[in-house]
């Protein structure tokens, strides 16, 4: 915290040497520890949904149980979808056959069109009932891979490896399109979220590496990013931090981080004339400096040097054998 010189006032003592001692600010210094309740939660989690509707004939995975990327989850009833693929697939090579004759025609009609049997407009009749067809088997392989694709969702996977968080059906039941089947947290990449004092932020930042206390150990985090929303009701912004070893989502505790600025300890910050300062030496005399920003019972940061002489005995007699007059002073 920088003090402008215009705000230090140095109030005149009646004290002799021997009334008082110092210690330099590295001395007494503290350095606050701040805390913010966190909470580890998941980098991916969701809610898995049938794509398609039908019975549930299976639910491998258990709750609490581990599972890798590509890991069967869920199996849907598929006898409805394998007919559907069937008849698609029967629609394409029906047309196929249907290609293949009007291509013999198409060819027996240019041969006689070359001998003048055939009309141009003939030909050309050909040629389009042949279009007609190919665009028709375009449109009959579209509907098979429609059929794939509609069985293909039958088989739920799991879309990244995580733990399954709860099961919401159950084997038998009908399962529609959207419909909630299970709960997946991603395993890794899992984050700390720490709702922070908005006051407390620029602190965090500037603080040493801040940990995680839970389940009766710490962990050590790293700011990852500060969500710029403030939170109107409380105050306080979200901070994402990476933990440097994986912790398991859900996991709630607090996050801790302690200031790197120096801390007057409350007992050296003192009233005088109705304002808060403290003692500092000064030309080897004791001299009262203002600190505008300090709170009563609090430790009010200063950005003094650590070898500043703080005065610490005797310090609360100083200034009270004397009328005080303010007058201003330097830093």
């Amino acid at each position: 915290m920088r003090i402008p010189s215009l705000l230090l006032f140095l109030l005149p003592f009646c004290a002799t040497a021997q009334d008082w001692s110092a210690r330099t600010l590295g001395e007494i210094a503290v350095y606050p520890e701040y805390r913010a309740p966190a909470r580890v939660v998941a980098g991916e989690e969701a809610r898995i949904a049938a794509e398609v509707g039908a019975r549930i004939v299976a639910m491998p995975a258990r709750t609490g149980a581990e599972v890798v990327r590509g890991t069967e989850l869920v199996r849907l009833d598929d006898a409805a979808f394998r007919i559907e693929l069937e008849r698609a697939r029967a629609q394409v090579a029906l047309i196929d056959s249907r290609i293949g004759l009007a291509r013999v025609q198409l060819d027996q009609a240019r041969t006689l069109a070359g001998r003048g049997f055939i009309s141009a407009d003939g030909l050309r009749i050909r040629e389009t009932e042949l279009g007609v067809l190919q665009r028709e088997r375009d449109a009959a392989r579209a509907a098979q891979a429609a059929a794939e694709l509609a069985l293909a969702r039958t088989v739920i996977r799991a879309p990244f490896a995580g733990v399954v968080r709860e099961r919401l059906a159950a084997v038998g039941d009908l399962a529609a399109p959207g419909t909630p089947l299970l709960g997946l947290a991603a395993s890794a990449d899992a984050e700390v979220h720490a709702r922070v004092p908005a006051a407390q932020v620029d602190g965090l930042l500037a603080a040493a590496p801040p940990t995680l206390v839970a389940g009766g150990a710490e962990h050590a985090l790293r700011i990852v990013r500060v969500s710029p929303v403030l939170d109107a009701a409380g105050q306080a912004r979200d901070v994402i931090l990476a933990a440097a070893s994986a912790l398991p989502p859900g996991l709630a505790g607090e996050l801790r981080w302690r200031s790197r600025v120096p801390h007057l300890p409350p007992g050296y910050v003192q009233q005088r004339e109705g304002r808060l300062g403290a003692w500092l030496v000064r030309d080897a005399e004791p001299r009262f400096v203002v600190l505008p920003e300090a709170q009563a019972g609090r430790p009010a940061a200063v950005d003094w040097p650590a070898d500043l002489q703080v005065v610490d005995e005797g310090r609360f007699a100083i200034g009270l054998q004397a009328p005080a007059a303010a007058a201003g002073g330097t830093h």
